[in-house]
């Protein structure tokens, strides 16, 4: 995922992380994992799992991908293909 965020960088696609479910200081597990698989930009917590209740998310990871206009085009995209081509699709609009 690192890899296709430095690659698209310059499109103006940007990755923004969601830390769901932690029970236990969740900012902490968060930095945690970001360190171990080389997660880089912003991460934000959602503790009691209500925005991905909204999305319809029930499992992770998933895949969000949002607009420029902050509208929710795709979830899922979990593979590294899946995901590759849903931005490639967003990216061509």
């Amino acid at each position: 995922m690192e890899e296709l965020r430095l690659r698209t960088a310059r499109s103006g696609l940007d990755f923004i992380h969601v830390n769901v479910w932690e029970t236990r200081d969740a900012r902490a597990e968060a930095l945690a994992f970001a360190d171990v698989w080389n997660v880089a930009g912003p991460i934000l917590l959602d503790e009691t799992g209500d925005y991905a209740a909204a999305l319809g998310i029930t499992g992770v990871p998933t895949n969000v991908l949002v607009d420029a206009r902050g509208i929710v085009r795709a979830v899922g995209a979990v593979t590294p293909a899946e995901l590759e081509q849903a931005v490639r699709e967003l990216l061509s609009e």
